[in-house]
């Protein structure tokens, strides 16, 4: 359709041609109404003449309409009208109006030759940023590619033809834009730019965006399309199966971080690329950052989110850090100069990785990623993405490096296996049923700890039987020997000996040729060996510390000192493992061990009603029989340690329950309200003890040996607990306080814990993970003789309502499930669980309760962490031994 100067579309008269497309041609055209120059797209005459398609043009042109960004083109108008050119006569077209840009294309400027690596950064930075508000709105662009991206004069990147269904149309070298649609099987955009999702007729989603938007930044870095070939057909087969050849761009020595970054938006799988555009952008604004240079524009400058000074700080620590990384030498030397401090999970949405391990050079950091089904991910730490690892799903705490830095050690399965980095190669050396840690050593020796009550073993990287290299001492009540860690001889090593109950254990020097292990110092976690040093953490404060060792010996010289101004170490005190890794260089660590929450009230559909209280550190809080009053676990920051309080609902008021040396947790109330029991370390293990509710008097202990109460039954008889049981693990124990003798009520090979009387103590709801994943079930009580199994898909923390008729938990996503429950005769009648809403609660860092009902169920007491669930905790230190004594 071609229009002379002067044709009338309603308001808008033409002023100029401008260019055409597959989806129309566009003028520039005068708008007589507001007396401004726009830009007016005619769209195809098939637009016209489908209800059906211009009904759905319409619905998305005003979507799009709605968003205002700087970075998106605004759309001024849409309509219809009777007009004629001079090839098709008179004819009904649909137009578009916009806004009228100053500026070119992405295809009008490759063709003078590829941007820098930061001018191409700085661009796909923005078309990000406007990808994300289309996608906070819902809307999928479905065809971003080079011809719709502009670049104006001033810098600023807009993106066109958003949301718009597409028209098949002339193609260029092994490209086409195919059939318009959005119906199932239907392919639609731009071969050359489509996600292979698209390529499989499968639906758009903002994530097939992403990966056009890194085809494009490929393009724009390198001046060549990643994936085109010589047909459509040979073109969708390499975005299928191919990778692109590394990034070539100016300056050369950027490359490569600019290539982690597009790889990353251009992974096969929509779940490893970024997790949103926005998470695309901050990434690429950080690589701009370390690089000096960023969105030169004032009207860019102007569209970015509005960051706290928390953030800024964080990008600024990857900042420092990334540009320490690079100047790096690849020595296990560490470099000279001020530690610096650096968030090492950033940029990344999905932040929560665990279980660090420094590569032996400092310059990689292995993590385990729970959102990505425990998979072992890479970062080099000049880079700004994270490598996953294929076949190393479910991997579990203690991957550990080859001293050549080419393979990790691993467990997941039950199994201990290695993957070589290079070649990706899995090979299973030893069986590991549970796995606390494993250490490799120059000769190719594996040192690992298989299993929840066993010594060390020590296997060939190459396979074998493995061989036990440890003895458990039965006077020091050594239950495990954990942790290993080797020297740098390869012959002698380090390991923590465990016992469930005790905080504080005995860091132990051994040797693989045998010989009685040698006692070093006091630590609350396994330590683990880093240049010159131990290093491990202490409590009360929970602080890390490095010990400097003899290089000959091995043996301790001086005093520990700590490393970092960081009193909220944390680390998992139950198994030892001290959730760190360093090498002479680099240390990565865990901190918020007290986290700051609320106890916040809920309605049944997730509605706040109300807090208690301010923000503090809390745990476990639990409503009193009557629903008047809670008990909670509360941190004393001028204590270092954790009391009890009772809090009177009516009146706002805390008192203190306890406050004795340590940590008083898990309180349940008695069925009278009168009395508290709850378990305490103030002994050599944790014992439960009983106290008045009005915290008159002295607590007296009523269960010894590593246990954990949960439930009083409403006849104050039976005090329900969980204990360890050995070769069992957790079981669910009785205590009877008439006979004052305690019985195992379930007792299996497996974890059994969480144990709740109902109201009319006839049942208990408890958790197992039998089937691998923790799930609740109800058993008769005393005898045991029936077992229901209530969750399905995983659940935790059971609790019934106050009449016995509904049963809540937490489901694996912290979704609050309710489930209907009715007694029938000897047994009982359990409903399919509902979902009630989501309490975004994080039960890991408690022992039993993130919630609690009140006694009619209509209400919940929430334990709400004002950090997001699953944020990381992780911290890293560049060059962290600089600032020690004698150094």
């Amino acid at each position: 359709m071609a229009l002379p100067a002067g044709t009338r579309l309603g308001p808008y008269e033409i002023v100029s041609f401008i260019g055409a497309g597959t989806m129309g041609v566009v003028y520039r055209a005068h708008d007589t109404r507001l007396g401004r120059h726009v830009a007016i797209k005619i769209l195809p005459p098939a637009f016209a003449r489908d209800p059906d398609r211009l009904a759905r043009f319409e619905r998305e042109a005003r979507a799009v309409a709605a968003i205002n960004h700087p970075n998106i083109v605004s759309v001024h108008d849409i309509g219809s009208a009777d007009v004629v050119d001079d090839e098709q006569g008179a004819t009904h077209a649909a137009y578009l109006i916009t806004e009228l840009l100053d500026g070119e294309t992405l295809r009008a400027r490759l063709a003078a030759g590829p941007l820098s690596a930061r001018k191409s950064a700085d661009v796909a930075m923005q078309a990000a940023r406007g990808l994300a508000a289309a996608h906070d709105r819902g809307i999928v662009h479905r065809d971003l590619k080079p011809e719709n991206i502009v670049l104006l004069r001033d810098g600023l990147v807009k993106i066109l033809d958003f949301g718009l269904a597409k028209q098949a149309g002339p193609a260029v070298a092994g490209e086409q834009e195919t059939m318009a649609g959005t119906d199932a099987g239907t392919v639609l955009g731009t071969v050359g730019y489509m996600a292979p999702e698209q390529v499989r007729g499968e639906a758009a989603t903002p994530r097939s965006d992403l990966f056009a938007l890194g085809a494009v930044l490929y393009e724009l870095a390198s001046g060549q399309r990643p994936f085109v070939r010589p047909s459509p057909a040979e073109t969708m087969t390499a975005i299928l199966r191919d990778d692109p050849p590394p990034l070539a761009t100016t300056p050369p020595e950027l490359a490569a971080a600019l290539d982690r970054i597009v790889r990353h938006a251009i992974e096969k799988d929509p779940d490893y690329r970024f997790q949103s555009a926005r998470d695309f952008a901050f990434a690429l604004q950080a690589f701009n950052d370390v690089n000096g240079s960023g969105t030169g524009t004032a009207a860019a400058i102007a569209g970015r989110p509005r960051r706290s000074r928390a953030a800024w700080a964080a990008v600024a620590f990857l900042a420092l850090a990334a540009a320490a990384a690079l100047a790096w030498p690849r020595t296990t030397e560490a470099p000279r100069g001020a530690p610096i401090v650096f968030a090492p999970t950033l940029p990344f949405r999905d932040a929560n990785l665990t279980s660090p391990a420094v590569s032996p050079d400092g310059t990689r950091v292995a993590f385990i990623a729970p959102d990505r089904d425990d998979q072992i991910v890479v970062r080099r730490l000049d880079s700004l993405q994270a490598e996953p690892l294929a076949g190393t799903n479910g991997a579990r705490a203690g991957t550990f490096w080859s001293p050549d830095g080419r393979s990790l050690g691993f467990f997941a399965g039950g199994k201990l296996k290695t993957i070589a980095l290079g070649s990706g190669t899995i090979d299973e050396i030893a069986d590991a049923p549970s796995a606390y840690g494993g250490t490799w050593g120059r000769d190719g020796t594996i040192l690992f700890s298989p299993d929840e009550r066993t010594p060390i073993f020590r296997v060939s990287a190459g396979g074998g039987a493995p061989v036990r290299v440890t003895t458990m001492d039965p006077s020091r009540h050594d239950e495990a020997h954990r942790w290993p860690q080797f020297l740098p001889d390869g012959r002698h090593f380090i390991f923590m000996p465990w016992a469930l109950g005790t905080t504080v254990r005995t860091i132990q020097l051994a040797s693989i040729d045998g010989g009685p292990p040698v006692p070093l110092f006091d630590s609350d976690t396994a330590a683990i060996v880093a240049g010159g040093y131990y290093v491990f953490a202490r409590d009360i404060p929970s602080r890390l510390n490095a010990q400097a060792f003899n290089p000959a010996t091995y043996l301790p010289e001086g005093r520990p000192a700590p490393i970092v101004a960081d009193d909220n170490i944390a680390y998992l005190w139950g198994s030892g493992d001290p959730q760190m890794s360093g090498s002479a260089s680099t240390l990565i660590y865990s901190t918020g061990k007290y986290r700051l929450g609320r106890l916040r009230w809920h309605s049944r559909a997730g509605q706040p009603l109300g807090t208690i209280g301010d923000a503090d550190v809390y745990y476990d809080p639990t409503l009193s029989p009557d629903g008047e009053s809670i008990v909670v676990e509360k941190r004393d920051p001028d204590r270092q340690a954790t009391d009890l309080w009772t809090v009177d609902l009516a009146r706002g008021t805390f008192s203190r329950l306890t406050s004795a040396a340590g940590f008083e947790n898990v309180p349940i109330w008695s069925p009278d309200g009168r009395r508290v029991a709850f378990s305490s370390d103030q002994g050599a293990m944790a014992n439960i003890w009983v106290k008045n509710a009005s915290g008159a008097g002295t607590e007296e202990i009523l269960v010894k040996g590593r246990a954990f109460p949960t439930d009083w039954s409403r006849d104050g008889r039976y005090l329900l607990y969980m204990s360890d049981g050995g070769a069992t693990h957790f079981d669910v124990h009785v205590y009877d306080t008439e006979r004052h003798a305690a019985t195992a009520v379930v007792a299996t090979p497996f974890q059994e814990t969480d144990a709740r009387f109902s109201p009319d103590g006839k049942w208990i709801a408890y958790v197992s993970d039998e089937t691998r994943t923790p799930q609740v079930y109800v058993q008769s009580f005393p005898d045991g003789a029936t077992k229901i199994h209530v969750s399905t898909a995983g659940g935790d923390e059971p609790q019934w309502r106050g009449d016995g008729r509904e049963l809540f938990y937490l489901a694996p996503d912290t979704t609050l499930m309710a489930v209907d429950v009715q007694a029938r005769g000897s047994s009982l009648a359990i409903g399919a669980p509902q979902p009630l809403f989501v309490t975004n609660t994080d039960p890991p860092n408690v022992i039993r309760n993130v919630y609690s009902p009140s006694p009619d169920g209509k209400r919940f007491l929430l334990l709400a962490p004002l950090v997001p669930h699953g944020t990381s905790p992780l911290v890293g230190v560049l060059n962290w031994a600089a600032a020690l004594p004698g150094r």
